[in-house]
């Protein structure tokens, strides 16, 4: 009784260890392997960096593209040694949120993607962020096929031609099915203008049809590059059978424990993003019938003390930084204490820098700021080019309109439905009741003390997000004399600050929640 006891204790062990309760790991030799190395929202992190999420103190210093060029190549060999399947690939948003990948248009992650030999990504929506005159040509140069299976044509309501909805890779021995699809929800994320003509068919009826087509095909194995989040992805793992792995992307979920849904044993990985880590799923498969018997998931990281980096991928990231980031580390002005963020609904020191910069920019009356398009903080101390461009990673320009005090106030209404996060805001005070109804929160919007006049015509400064009118943005296409500046807020701020230092920028009580309730849960 005590061996059998010891017996169950060690093979559970081993089971667990694998993160699939399908076979004792004493037979793992005896199935076919396919290795998956992924990644996901990789924004331009290219370079190294330091992990202040690990120590903000002494962060240490993470290889990114170069550390991962390693672990890639290391894997690829012991793959091939072993006569294991081997694939590696992206789950979308691979270029906007850093100077390398912004100023260079992609260019930089593509060629660094084609070097350590990707074999498949799909889009994010942050791809769109520069448009398709910057998307299609790093489609053209990719070496690899892109896919997204439910952007579909308006007019024709056919996939567009630009991206593929799936491919079949030969791996190992094993007949692989990959599609990609992208979050349906593209109307409220991306500028209007940039996918105009396009519409996104909702997740699960792709999955479903992709799942299908691929079936009919003869595949073995699928594996569906979503970037559509978390969230969505375990929705559809336990609505949609048939599909053996998700590699997710959008919502930077770091699954360090594989997920497998408990209906369809679906497999869900994901890393943290910005390539500071790199994922390995290797699946067991039964070679006479091709199904998952098991698998083992791991989430390596890019410390530049345990992985070194590859010397080429390292020239070839120096060789864009060079030209990326000219003239980055001048110091424009000071800050007398660090201008922070203040949460998704509340008044924000920065916000009101923001915004400030934008009214003199434009001389404007009022200014407005989405809170959830300030990405960074800006430190005590000398303020240089490259703490604006943190601040503003989506590289967005100054639109100015005209509009009456009403709209205003619909305006400031829209800040507080809870649906997003709240609008920063310049020239103006306003108080609102979170516990009242959508559309009746604003109790009160005050310029320079005084009620503002409804019947007025003022103007406002915003960013060209913003006045797209996208999404729940849809109250600025009421504006009038609609002017697109093409003035940069980064320019904005950086003139500001040239002509305000030192900073003192502090949450002034622009904006009060009067109630004590909240918007964001």
């Amino acid at each position: 009784m005590y061996r059998k006891t010891i017996f169950i204790a060690l093979l559970l062990a081993a089971v667990l260890t694998l993160g699939c309760a399908h076979f004792p790991a004493t037979r793992a030799d005896r199935w076919q392997h396919l290795i998956i190395l992924y990644t996901n929202d990789i924004h331009g992190h290219l370079a190294e960096e330091e992990a202040w999420w690990l120590n903000p103190n002494f962060p240490p210093p993470v290889g990114n593209a170069a550390a991962a060029a390693t672990i890639i190549r290391e894997e690829r060999l012991k793959a091939a040694q072993n006569g294991h399947g081997f694939m590696l690939l992206e789950g979308g948003d691979i270029f906007q949120g850093t100077p390398v990948g912004e100023f260079t248009k992609g260019k930089a992650v593509i060629e660094y993607m084609n070097m350590v030999g990707y074999d498949a990504m799909t889009l994010g929506n942050h791809d769109f962020d520069k448009g398709m005159e910057v998307l299609k040509p790093l489609l053209d140069m990719a070496k690899f096929p892109v896919m997204a299976a439910n952007i579909v044509d308006s007019s024709s309501r056919q996939i567009v031609d630009f991206v593929k909805p799936f491919v079949i890779l030969e791996k190992g021995g094993v007949k692989v099915g990959i599609f990609g699809v992208i979050t349906h929800y593209m109307r409220g994320m991306a500028t209007p203008e940039h996918i105009r003509g396009m519409d996104f068919e909702k997740e699960t009826a792709t999955t479903r049809k992709m799942v299908d087509t691929l079936k009919a095909l003869g595949v073995d194995i699928i594996v569906f590059l979503s970037h559509a989040g978390f969230r969505h992805d375990k929705a559809i793992a336990d609505s949609v059978p048939g599909i053996d792995v998700i590699v997710g992307a959008h919502s930077h979920t770091g699954l360090r424990q594989a997920y497998e849904d408990p209906s369809h044993h679906t497999i869900i990985v994901q890393t943290y993003g910005h390539l500071t880590s790199i994922g390995k799923l290797d699946i067991y498969i039964d070679p006479q019938t091709k199904k998952v018997m098991g698998f083992k998931n791991q989430i390596k990281e890019l410390s530049t003390e345990e992985v070194l980096k590859d010397t080429l991928v390292t020239a070839m990231i120096e060789k864009w930084r060079g030209l990326a980031e000219a003239g980055f580390d001048s110091v424009l002005g000071s800050a007398a204490l660090a201008i922070k963020r203040s949460g998704g609904d509340r008044e924000s020191a920065i916000g009101n820098l923001i915004c400030d910069a934008m009214l003199k920019t434009a001389g404007a009356d009022f200014a407005f700021q989405n809170t959830g398009g300030i990405k960074a903080d800006i430190p005590q101390g000398p303020v240089t080019y490259r703490n604006i461009y943190n601040v503003d990673a989506f590289g967005n320009y100054i639109v100015t309109m005209e509009m009456t005090g009403a709209q205003v106030i619909r305006v400031c209404e829209t800040s507080v439905l809870g649906y997003h996060a709240i609008f920063q805001v310049g020239g103006l005070k306003m108080k609102y009741d979170a516990k009242k109804p959508v559309w009746n929160r604003i109790t009160e919007v005050t310029v320079n003390g005084q009620p503002i006049d409804t019947a007025k015509v003022y103007k406002i400064a915003i960013n060209n997000f913003l006045g797209a009118g996208g999404g729940n943005y849809k109250v600025f296409q009421g504006g009038t004399n609609r002017t697109d500046t093409y003035i940069e807020l980064r320019q904005s701020l950086a003139d500001f600050i040239k002509q305000n230092s030192p900073l003192d920028y502090r949450v002034q009580g622009r904006i009060t929640e009067t109630s004590g309730g909240r918007l964001l849960k």
